[in-house]
């Protein structure tokens, strides 16, 4: 590929979660910190990210063997800061949901892992097909079905500010006809919504009644979980975090209809940390309510060493579990440690994945070690890489904007680069993280990681 193909296709590719770019909005307000034990070492990790205006609202969940802390930052409902029971939108966490689901009704034997989704689906309804392996239960479980990561027609559809609302049954039908796979089922793992959608659709219909109905009755209401939703009450809307972008814009918040198993759930830190309780419970052979289809997602499904994945679970080579993922505005990390009997909750009412820097020092302190302190680019650094940047004849512009930074390049939208150190940057959008380098004292490029390949721009110098 040449190199400007590999700047085209970089600066067009649209966010996984974001919606379109609109106008700034203001900073955050004033930080908030709770009290607590760790109150200090936690708020030394997230008062640099509301100073850097990199994200409007913050919940912080540490649970340590059956005793939880909870801290609130920056902006929640009712200017007020977010706490406990604050909701957020889960987004794609809610798989976690939906593959439990998938473990009682195979521990129910109502389906097994491997039954082909289209056993569950109507008659006629074609799911797709390479070489002849059919889709299963446990491919979509564990995005290994070969499914694009959405559906055709919604592809055409991504800058709509709330896109699955009106995706419903019929569409999900028509989408599987039409449908090339990536990959034979079984051989790849790459993220899936509209996998994680199908399973949650095609196991509420089997079930009966649909998703939403079938995991509030087998799942929610078992695990007393009772501020985590598919659609929030009405009654229930005031506590809702008001998301917005990574650059801080307020966005609508996201509906589902026949995807709701792949990120439809919002949810409070509180009901994550009884999560997390009941995760550990189940990991140390707890018999109560769903423990033991608990355990089943739990399992590693790889035959490997280090790193794995299991129904719903990314696992860490430490032996830790987590899922991490966004909305339009929200983004959310769970995550336990069986060995440790140690959780962490994060919840931000913005959709950056900064946040997933956090949960590595958060266990840091619950194992009462301080973390290094954050150390992000100052307005004098973002000044300093302002300025006109060149690869293969093609410019890129790094514009300096208060306490943001940001790349135009032209014919593509405006892209913030988040500040993750003193000279590193983040662009959600692309998911790539930007270096700045120094030749002396000077800044004389930026460098781009691109899928394991560096694209290295080089500084112009002002004439």
């Amino acid at each position: 590929m040449s190199r400007w193909s590999i700047v085209s296709s970089v600066f067009s590719v649209l966010a996984a979660a974001a919606c379109g770019h609109s106008s700034r909005a203001t900073a955050p307000p004033a930080f908030v910190p709770e009290s607590g034990r760790h109150r200090e070492q936690v708020e030394a990790l997230v008062k640099p990210l509301l100073d850097a205006e990199l994200v409007t609202g913050v919940v912080v969940g540490l649970y340590d063997d059956g005793k939880n802390e909870v801290y609130g930052f920056g902006a929640g409902p009712n200017h007020a800061a977010p706490d406990g029971t604050t909701l957020f939108e889960l987004g794609p966490v809610t798989k976690i949901y939906t593959t439990l689901l998938l473990a009682d009704a195979v521990q129910r034997h109502e389906v097994e892992l491997d039954t082909p989704v289209a056993e569950l689906l109507p008659p006629g309804v074609t799911v797709p097909v390479k070489g002849k392996v059919l889709i299963t239960l446990k491919h979509l479980a564990l995005h290994g079905s070969g499914l694009p990561r959405l559906p055709p027609s919604l592809v055409a559809h991504s800058a709509n500010p709330n896109p699955y609302a009106t995706y419903g049954e019929d569409a999900l039908y028509n989408d599987l006809i039409r449908t090339e796979l990536e990959a034979t089922p079984g051989t790849q793992l790459s993220y899936s919504t509209y996998g994680g959608g199908l399973l949650g659709f095609a196991l509420g219909r089997k079930l009966g009644g649909g998703y939403a109905k079938v995991l509030a009755e087998r799942v929610l209401r078992p695990l007393e979980l009772k501020d985590t939703f598919v659609v929030v009450p009405p009654a229930q809307s005031a506590r809702r975090a008001a998301g917005t972008t990574d650059d801080l814009v307020k966005v609508p918040p996201w509906t589902f209809d026949a995807l709701a198993g792949a990120a439809a759930l919002v949810s409070t830190a509180n009901d994550q940390l009884r999560l997390v309780e009941i995760e550990l419970d189940a990991a140390a052979g707890g018999s109560l309510p769903l423990r033991h289809a608990m355990k089943l997602t739990q399992e590693p499904q790889l035959d490997r060493t280090g790193d794995n994945v299991s129904l719903g679970w990314t696992i860490d080579s430490t032996g830790r579990y987590w899922h991490t993922g966004s909305t339009a505005g929200c983004h959310a990390f769970i995550g336990f440690d069986p060995r440790t009997k140690r959780g962490v909750v994060l919840l931000a009412s913005t959709a950056t994945s900064v946040i997933d820097r956090l949960p590595n020092a958060m266990y840091q302190i619950l194992d009462n070690a301080t973390p290094p302190p954050t150390k992000l680019a100052t307005a004098a650094d973002l000044a300093a890489y302002a300025g006109t940047y060149e690869v293969s004849n093609i410019k890129l512009q790094v514009v300096a904007s208060g306490k943001r930074l940001y790349l135009d390049s032209a014919g593509e939208p405006r892209r913030r680069m988040a500040p993750i150190s003193d000279h590193e940057f983040w662009l959600e959008g692309l998911q790539t993280v930007a270096v700045f380098e120094k030749d002396g004292d000077k800044v004389a490029r930026v460098v781009f990681g691109l899928g394991g390949r560096a694209l290295v721009a080089q500084r112009v110098e002002a004439k």
